[in-house]
């Protein structure tokens, strides 16, 4: 009995640390899974979206952005870019659990059954009532940054919302390299 609560322990712990981490920096698998996108919407346009999970901050989902933006002028053999557009959206969602239920007699007795990849809610009508209990809510909220930028080559606009691709690439892996320590 004592191996089996010692490897449900380790197995909640392993879950729990898969899903503490932010959105690492990578293209998504599909439009809206975490990870960056982008859709070329001429020959020097595009628009670049990066969605970030529960974990990852509103300023790293728009420094991801930026990143994958400069990454694709550089790409597409120009040297800077300029935002034509620049959005950035949240989304919450909140759960409510109810645990530690005490079955006394009378009533109907709602709770959470959980296992290790998911919860189900019970709600049981029975002759008994219930007490005690423990609720909590949630909160998680995710950001979605998305730029619309054209692209260019030499001489660089002097404005405020241009920018040098290759400076700002080198700046962005930097920074996220003092961070990922």
């Amino acid at each position: 009995m004592r191996l089996q609560w010692a490897f449900a322990i380790l197995l909640s712990g392993l879950v729990a640390g898969c899903s503490s981490t932010g959105t690492t920096y990578q293209p998504a698998d599909e439009r809206g899974a975490y990870g960056y996108t982008e859709t070329e919407l001429g020959s020097d346009r595009y628009r670049v979206t990066f969605t970030g999970n529960s974990r990852t901050d509103k300023e790293t989902v728009n420094d991801y952005a930026m990143l994958r933006a400069a990454e694709l002028t550089l790409q597409n053999g120009y040297n800077w870019f300029h935002l034509v557009n620049r959005d950035t959206e949240s989304k919450s969602r909140s759960s409510t659990s109810i645990s530690g239920i005490n079955d006394f007699g009378g009533g109907t007795a709602v709770y959470q059954r959980c296992g290790l990849l998911s919860c189900q809610t019970v709600v049981s009508q029975s002759p008994s009532r219930f007490s005690g209990g423990i609720a909590s809510s949630t909160t998680r909220t995710n950001y979605q940054a998305s730029l619309e930028i054209k692209m260019g080559k030499d001489p660089m606009p002097d404005d405020a919302e241009a920018y040098n691709a290759q400076e700002l690439a080198s700046t962005l892996r930097r920074w996220m390299g003092k961070a990922a320590k």
